[in-house]
């Protein structure tokens, strides 16, 4: 089994008119060496350990059809020889394009069980009788059949991976003003608000929303795993937890997978001034968003750090969407 949390991922400067005279580096997650890399990689191994230390032999994954998680953690349990179902919803995708995420994980020959978003309880509660019938104990990665008490176990992934950032500034004499990345679950921005805040460092953390959730709603959900890791950790969150973080919702482009041009052009661009991936999901949507907060709140001559989450594959989607192509044609 490859021990993905050992691996730091280089920061990299990357110069950036739009940047508003702001300095601006790149954590390049995305470089992570385990199944395309990303965040999802750290958070799979911490689950995967979670897993193992209860003493549980069979995994109930969620997520749809695009899912970064579900991805590497069906490549992660199959090296382990993990027993592994996944409850996919996925009402809103177009049936005929299949992402490459699902071609992967379909390739590790997971078990997939389709469901609406109302039948997810439903589901996972089926999926664990069905694992039970079979002489399995199951570990459902995001706590019981609400979706609940599991949060602490993806944030402490981000918690140790803010060790990495505070190492670079102590490095490079470089202090980080704010930390930028994109938030779904909410899990990663937790974990490396605790990190960093639990480091001494001064860099406020913002979480560019990337779903439909409302402020109050994406902002409880990142509190949640925040204080769960606290709980875990037998600790007291301190009371300047919350004013550490911020979660902005204004750039989401009206919900989860959806985009616009603005996006779309701004992966172009700087994949063709960089070289580096971003897709319309999560990376390209947050780092139009970080580039939009900045210009919008006046935030000038700072040192801006840009967490690159990964999702590679999704990239690759986009590419495949843009120009028609099918997968193994000739271009």
């Amino acid at each position: 089994m490859i021990a993905p949390l050992t691996a730091v991922t280089p920061v990299q400067e990357i110069p950036f008119a739009d940047a508003g005279g702001n300095h601006l580096w790149i954590k390049r997650d995305d470089l992570l060496p385990f199944s395309f890399g990303g965040n999802k990689v750290r958070i799979a191994a911490s689950f995967l350990e979670d897993c193992k230390s209860k003493g549980c032999d069979a995994m109930i994954l969620y997520g749809d059809r695009r899912s970064n998680l579900c991805r590497v953690l069906s490549a992660m349990n199959t090296a382990s020889f993990l027993d592994t179902v996944m409850i996919e919803t996925s009402e809103n995708e177009q049936p005929d394009i299949v992402p490459f995420n699902e071609r992967m994980i379909r390739l590790h020959g997971i078990r997939i069980l389709p469901c609406r978003k109302t039948e997810i309880r439903s589901t996972v509660e089926y999926a664990m009788e069905v694992l039970r019938t079979e002489g399995k104990k199951p570990y459902y990665i995001y706590g019981n059949s609400l979706g609940e008490g599991n949060e602490g176990t993806a944030a402490d992934a981000y918690v140790r991976a803010s060790d990495e950032i505070l190492a670079w500034e102590k490095a490079s004499g470089i202090p980080i003003d704010y930390v930028f990345t994109a938030c779904g679950t909410g899990s990663t921005l937790a974990g490396l608000a605790v990190g960093l805040l639990e480091g001494g460092s001064r860099a406020e953390v913002i979480g560019i929303s990337i779903s439909s959730r409302s402020p109050e709603r994406a902002r409880s959900c990142v509190c949640r795993a925040a204080y769960d890791w606290y709980r875990r950790a037998g600790r007291i969150a301190p009371d300047c937890l919350e004013t550490h973080l911020t979660v902005e919702t204004a750039y989401n482009c009206g919900g989860y997978g959806r985009k616009d041009q603005r996006v779309l052009d701004l992966i172009r661009r700087v994949f063709l001034e960089t070289s580096i991936p971003l897709d319309p999901t999560y990376t390209g949507k947050a780092f139009r968003g970080m580039l939009d907060y900045l210009k919008d709140h006046r935030i000038q001559e700072k040192n801006i750090l840009f967490l690159h989450t990964g999702g590679t594959p999704l990239f690759f989607d986009l590419l495949a969407e843009e120009n028609g192509w099918a997968v193994g044609e000739k271009v």
